[in-house]
């Protein structure tokens, strides 16, 4: 037997391994320190940073923690997802000339039962869901003329004003058809977003309609890119649309991740697109005696409301959206480039992994929470603002948080990013014995690895 591997650290290898693993200058260390601490099962869960979001908001988080025991992670991330939904295509990012990014999140609300996933989706999308009422109510009266209309002979028509079939206008969609969805998107200039409080169902629901892949399609939706549907019903022509916006939330339990999301299917890119509010206290708690009084979301509904009349989505003759256009001031600018050094390095060290995937979709969702934390600290001006972006600095390193804590339940610890740790500490110079105590890869894996 080796006794190398048996023997316990001799001082001089004690030494030299301490000295790579306490340098804080040491890049390597840097780059890897949460990949080690999500494999060793040392990542500790950091609570939702709620002091990023205005008082009306934060006021509403509290509040409802307090008397209707809501985790504040998931009212928060129910918030955040709210406001992307109402902003919608009204606003937009300009990083540089050429690139522009929009603010759709896909989020998901993960916890145990019973611990109030499904009810601040509810609550805080009331509101939303209250606009698509009275849309529906200015729509039908239009939908009973167009259907009257049609019922006419040709000659009837010819002595009446010809009347064209009505649009829809819905953001909340739940139980639908892609066909559906698609036509929704099409037919809404602002934003659709799907609520699931099953999210395990819809997700293995998604390809039960047809026999193709729908997952590509719903990247394409992130990305805000121009999606053509060819697969809609009584249609001659595809259902081009230009820039979709969907935003997607739901809740689901970690024990059900590895079915949502297996690994084997981790090469679609779907999961990397996801958020995750997933608080350290998953339990269910006491009801309580404290009573909220009917009046506590007048201010907040009022503040979507006041988006939702004063920003109307308009649409340039290309079927482009024409949005608000805002831009970093150079103050925070620099620190989103500063963050962005530092994701670069985690991207570059995690190598060729779901991990570095990961990693690398923050560069976007840091620009979204900018462009929503900005919105929702200032309706009127038009500039990134230094505050807006170091709260999405905090809101990255939440959700990084919970993404290390999700990728830990999909992938069981698996010893695929943990290889890629060992080997980056020994090429900075440790020695293979305290890499593979260290990462609890073998020795022999280690050296098998090296001598490819």
């Amino acid at each position: 037997m080796n006794n190398e591997k048996e023997s316990p650290r001799n001082s001089a290898e004690f030494s030299g391994a301490d000295k790579i693993l306490q340098d804080e200058n040491t890049d390597i260390i840097k780059k890897i320190k949460t990949d080690i601490e999500k494999n060793s099962g040392k990542l500790k869960a950091i609570p939702f940073p709620i002091d990023v979001f205005p008082p009306l908001f934060r006021e509403v988080i509290l509040k409802t923690n307090e008397a209707l025991n809501f985790p504040t992670d998931y009212s928060a991330a129910t918030i955040l997802t709210a406001v992307a939904t109402i902003i919608g295509k009204t606003a937009v990012l300009e990083m540089k000339n050429g690139w522009k990014e929009f603010c759709p999140l896909y989020m998901n609300l993960l916890g145990n039962p019973g611990t109030l996933k499904s009810h601040p989706l509810d609550m805080f999308f009331d509101i939303i869901k209250t606009i698509d009422s009275e849309e529906y109510q200015n729509y039908s009266p239009k939908l009973a003329a167009f259907e009257e209309y049609q019922s006419m002979t040709r000659k009837e028509k010819q002595s009446v004003q010809k009347i064209e079939e009505p649009t829809l206008i819905k953001h909340i969609m739940s139980n639908f058809t892609p066909e559906i969805l698609a036509k929704r998107i099409k037919d809404n200039n602002r934003s659709v977003c799907v609520v699931s409080e099953e999210l395990e169902s819809w997700l293995l629901g998604m390809n039960n309609y047809s026999k193709s892949d729908q997952s590509s399609t719903y990247l394409s939706f992130w990305s805000v890119k121009r999606t053509d549907v060819d697969r809609i019903s009584n249609q001659k022509k595809p259902l081009i649309i230009e820039r979709p916006f969907l935003c997607i939330i739901g809740s689901s339990q970690p024990r059900k991740l590895k079915k949502m999301f297996p690994v084997e299917k981790s090469d679609s890119g779907f999961l990397q697109r996801f958020l995750w509010a997933f608080p350290a206290d998953s339990k269910k708690k006491c009801i309580n005696q404290i009573d909220l009084g009917p009046f506590f979301l007048n201010n907040y509904n009022e503040w979507f409301r006041t988006y939702y009349e004063i920003y109307k989505p308009i649409l340039f003759d290309s079927g482009q959206p024409k949005a608000k256009i805002y831009k970093f001031s150079p103050e925070a600018l620099k620190i989103f480039l500063e963050w962005n050094k530092e994701n670069t390095d985690k991207v570059n060290a995690a190598g060729d992994s779901l991990l570095s995937e990961e990693y690398n979709k923050f560069d976007i969702h840091f620009l979204r929470f900018a462009l929503i934390m900005q919105i929702m600290e200032d309706l009127t001006g038009n500039t990134i603002s230094v505050n807006a972006t170091l709260n999405a600095v905090k809101l990255c390193a939440y959700f990084e948080n919970t993404m290390l804590r999700v990728l830990n339940i999909i992938e069981n610890q698996s010893e695929l990013d943990m290889q890629k740790v060992a080997l980056h500490l020994v090429k900075e110079g440790m020695s293979q014995l305290d890499a593979a105590r260290y990462t609890g890869i073998s020795q022999a894996t280690i050296s098998r690895k090296l001598n490819k």
